[in-house]
């Protein structure tokens, strides 16, 4: 079962709902329909809305700063703009982090001048009431959901969100990204354990989720940063496999089977007329049935979308686009021209080696 579905595409960024966050849209429209109340489906959708403009918010400004955007995922608790690249640049990030708050805070004060203006800013009052009596409750309700949407994220120092992303790019403007991560990451774990026991006091059992997703993601954070620090100073050149040995996507995968059987590895380019076509691993070979392999071609399952990375890129950043695109290897691109191929298992042992030397 996919665990992401996407349903759109905002400026060339893919849009996918996490499977958690369609069962929670089913369960309101469910509800509403029993109940004949469409206030909780119309507070779900509202919710759906402004965290997909507040990560749209976050993408716009990291592709300005030349960062790309693979997607942006929507999930219960809210969403996530998954970057190509961590800006190191602390001004940077900072710009970045506070783009979604902030454009939340714009909206809930455009909202309240309407209601001003109409002399409906009371109907914000009793704040935490979201029940839908008028036509004019839209507006009180998408004013409180964006101040809160906004609130919470920029205000809480726990990575991976935003008001964590703050307290790192304002740490790393003295003690340098590592060091600023380590210290952001630790904060941010003992904030989860003190969501989680309050969670468990109250009881509340999202309390307890979003602690969970919080300690996940620092502990994440903090794994990306280590490596960030072993790996300074090496580039991909340094690591790379400069003997590639690349097929035709004419070739059969039965002929495909024989080479990767004698080269050994589990990942070739594939070319067509010696141009760079696409990538051919052991799963796409896998897929395919035993007995279809001598009549169908590389080219017919091959990846067509290819990974690339400079040779000068830090070897660091050739793991970190690894791990977000769920991929074992890159091809290494210079000038257009197919130089090599750097996989997870050669960073993967190069970490190894390092803290064995280390220790």
């Amino acid at each position: 079962m996919k665990d992401n579905y996407r349903i759109s595409s905002i400026f060339g960024i893919p849009l996918e709902l996490h499977v958690s966050f369609l069962l929670l849209l089913l369960f309101f429209l469910v509800y509403s329909l029993i109940t004949l109340n469409p206030g909780p489906f119309i507070y779900i959708v509202m919710l759906f809305a402004t965290v997909t403009l507040h990560e749209l918010s976050h993408s716009l400004v990291a592709m300005r700063y030349g960062v790309k955007i693979s997607k942006i995922t929507l999930l219960p608790f809210g969403g996530i703009a998954a970057m190509e690249e961590i800006p190191r640049n602390p001004r940077k990030e900072l710009a970045i982090a506070i783009a979604g708050p902030g454009f939340n805070f714009a909206v809930a004060a455009v909202t309240l001048l309407l209601l001003a203006a109409i002399g409906e800013a009371g109907r914000i009052f009793p704040f935490f009431d979201m029940r839908i009596a008028e036509p004019v409750d839209l507006l009180s309700l998408f004013f409180k959901i964006n101040l809160l949407l906004g609130a919470f994220n920029l205000f809480i120092p726990a990575l991976p969100m935003d008001g964590g992303r703050v307290l790192r790019s304002l740490l790393a403007f003295r003690l340098g990204f590592s060091a600023a991560t380590e210290i952001a990451t630790g904060i941010a774990r003992m904030i989860a354990i003190f969501m989680a026991l309050l969670g468990a006091f109250m009881p509340n059992l999202w309390l307890i989720f979003i602690a969970f997703f919080v300690y996940i993601g620092a502990t994440q954070e903090g794994e990306v940063s280590k490596v960030h620090l072993m790996l300074s100073g090496l580039k991909v050149r340094d690591l790379m496999s400069a003997d590639v040995v690349a097929v035709d996507e004419d070739i059969t995968l039965e002929e495909f089977a024989e080479i990767m059987f004698s080269k050994k590895h589990m990942g070739y380019p594939v070319v067509r007329d010696g141009r760079l076509v696409g990538i051919i691993t052991f799963s796409d070979l896998s897929r395919v049935p035993r007995e279809k392999w001598p009549s169908t071609r590389v080219g017919e399952v091959m990846t067509k979308r290819l990974l690339t990375i400079s040779p000068e890129e830090e070897a660091s950043e050739a793991f970190m686009r690894m791990a977000r695109a769920g991929v074992g290897r890159l091809l290494v691109v210079d000038e257009g021209r197919l130089i090599g191929i750097i996989s997870k298992t050669d960073l993967l042992r190069t970490l190894e080696l390092m803290r064995l030397m280390r220790d």
